[in-house]
Order: C-alpha cells, then structure tokens, then sequence
C-alpha cells in the first residue's frame, strides 16, 4: 500500500522524451514521488516536469502497479448460498443495469484510481524513471473472450472466430471448466483454427479466489487434465476476482494471468486495477492486463454500441503511443457482445485496427516469449 496518491494533468514534458506520450494525460503518483519531481506542486496543479529529475525512486512504479491491483474483499455474489450464476442471465443483467447507471452518476467515487475508462500512471512512472516501453513498432492487439457458457462457445465458433480469422486474427477464449458441460469438439475445433484455449476459473461462482489454501488448490488441480490436453497457457478469473493467494497457486500452472484490468470501473469492486497497459511478472507468473474497457462493465453503465466504439478507439490510440499492448475481453453471449449491435461494433472495432498502421494483431505467446517483463 502507498501513501496519498495525487492526480495530475501532465501538461508539459521539457526534454524528458520517453513521456511525451503522456501530455494531456491526468496521472496519479505517490505523493512522496511528486513532491521530488516538484517540491512547490499543489492539488490542482498542472504537471510540469523540471530539466532535472530527482534520483529514480526504488521500484517507483510498483506501488504504483499493486496499489489496486487485488479485490481482497468478497463481492456479494461470492457469499450467496447457491451460485450466483444460476440466477436467470435476464435477471441479472437487469440488476446490473440499473445498478450501473447509477454507478455511472457516481464516476468520481469509483474512478479514484485508477482513473476510467483508461489510467496509464503505472506505465507514466516507469517511462520517467526506469526505461521506456519494451514494444516498439506497430502496437500490439490481442483479443479475448471470456466463455461463461453453452450459448457463448457457440457463438464464438460460429460468429466471432470466423470474423477474426477474416482479417488474420487469433484470440484468447477462456472457458469455465466446471460451470456447465464443455463441448470437447468445440474445444477441439477451436484449437486446430489456430485460436488459444484459456481456463475461466472453476464454476464461475467467484469464490475461488477467497477459498482457503486446501479448496483452492484443489480447485486449480481439478482442470489439470484439460490444461495438459489442450496445451492451455493462461487463466483468468471469473468477475476478475484475484487476491495474492491465487496467484502464488496459478503459478504451479499456467505461464500467465489475465484477470487485472488497467482501469476496472465500478465492476467487481471500484477504485481496481493496475494502471498499465504493459504485461509485468508478479511473484513468478506474468500478468497480461486488461486495458480496454469490458463489453460488460460498459453496457451495464448505460453506454450505447457507438459509445463503446469510441471509447474502445480512443483508449487503444492513447495505449499505442505510450507503448503498451490493446487487449480487448468481451463476451459471446448474446445480451454481451453476441446480439446483432454489439456484434456489429466488434467487426468495425477489427476492420478499423486491421486499417491502422500504429497497430498489429498478437499472440499471447509473441509478448511472452520476446518481450522483457516488468518484475514486482
């Protein structure tokens, strides 16, 4: 945990190069951090950065990086007696809407840090201090779906697989292993296409992550057998819900995570996230963050397709140029991202990087294999 943290609009750079891409951007820095940078700075300020620069901090952006990067505290939807899951998906996602409108009124209370739609304070501080951004060239893309049921497999072989592999494409597609009956054929067909299987949790009744060591672990064993078949490289927790003992277990099995969004909004708990767009190594497991808005978290805030759109646009322009890598997680289910709006806005989001040159589609196994990690 670190002291007071201070947003900042970063309006000007001098000769610091490394951080240009971050005028105009509100950062946030430990207090102690800014008061070195500059000593006269009051709340309020613009961020001016003097020609010289105080001594880098040890490790100064991984307070930074862990302020928010755990959801210690149990949501109500791991303490109900039953899975909250078999509630009707109608229901729930009426509940969320209208729990999320009003959560969108209160942007300020749950934005604290990091900042939403997109915080990039983390990756800020490593640029100014430490060494600038491994990825150079064309930005990395990857896209992820996270699979929560029968409905969801289907639609992602039928509509989204086709769609990426139109445009020269892979993603990431994790499937809940003991939530309802996996199709081995599906799962099958998705991996001869050249697409990466990914585990979602267990039964995705976001208790996992708070079991004790014996339930945990035994819960993680429990989909060896489908990790060893299908060469599965990556995990990912079921409503992002992680705390350090997940991790410290995931390791026994996976090569990475990626269930820390770079800014996670209001859902699963607010003020949650790691503040950078850029892959890290916590504790032996590397970590692949989050850094577009979710499909869900934004259709439950109240946001029409063409908002989401742009707001996916805008955030992958602003994590192009400071460096970082556009992962994207949606959902195949029809009241996600699998009705015909939402479906529409994803082909036009592809299409649209696909025509951009600041941009590439990327394989989990290209960032982890050449890129060199940030270690917490």
């Amino acid at each position: 945990m670190v002291e007071s943290l201070i947003r900042a609009l970063v309006s000007d750079v001098g000769h610091h190069e490394r951080v240009s891409w971050a005028m105009g951007e509100t950062v946030t820095v430990p207090a102690s951090i800014l008061s070195q940078i500059n000593p006269v700075f009051r709340p309020g300020d613009n961020l001016r950065l003097p020609r010289d620069l105080p001594l880098a901090p040890k490790d100064c952006n991984t307070a930074v990086l862990l302020h928010a990067a755990f959801t210690p505290q149990k949501p109500i939807s791991s303490r109900f007696p039953l899975p909250y899951h078999l509630i009707p998906p109608a229901i729930r996602t009426l509940v969320a809407s209208f729990i999320g409108r009003i959560q969108r009124v209160r942007h300020r209370t749950w934005s604290i840090f990091p900042d939403w739609p997109l915080d990039l304070s983390s990756d800020f501080l490593s640029d100014l201090f430490c060494q600038g951004s491994p990825f150079h060239g064309p930005c990395p893309v990857i896209l992820t779906h996270d699979i929560d049921s029968k409905e969801g497999l289907f639609n992602a072989i039928k509509k989204f697989l086709p769609i990426e592999e139109s445009i020269g494409s892979r993603s990431v597609n994790y499937v809940v292993p003991f939530g309802w009956s996996l199709d081995r054929g599906m799962l099958d067909e998705l991996v001869a296409r050249g697409h990466e299987l990914g585990i979602h949790g267990f039964d995705h009744a976001n208790r996992t992550a708070f079991a004790d060591l014996h339930e945990l672990r035994k819960r993680i064993d429990a989909v060896r057998s489908l990790v060893e078949c299908y060469g599965v490289r990556g995990y990912r927790a079921p409503s992002l819900l992680r705390t350090p003992e997940l991790y410290f277990e995931l390791k026994r099995l996976y090569r990475y995570d990626s269930s820390i969004p770079t800014s996670g909004g209001p859902f699963p708990c607010p003020n949650n996230g790691c503040a950078s767009a850029r892959p890290f190594d916590i504790g032996g497991i590397s970590v692949l963050p989050i850094s577009l808005p979710r499909d869900g978290s934004l259709r439950f805030l109240g946001y029409n397709p063409d908002d989401i759109l742009k707001i996916w646009r805008d955030c992958a322009v602003r994590i192009a140029r400071s460096g970082g890598v556009v992962v994207l997680l949606t959902h195949c289910e029809y009241r996600f991202s699998g009705n015909k709006k939402m479906f529409n806005i994803y082909r036009h989001f592809l299409e649209w990087i696909s025509e951009e040159p600041a941009f590439r589609f990327a394989t989990t196994d290209e960032i982890f294999n050449t890129m060199p990690l940030h270690k917490t």
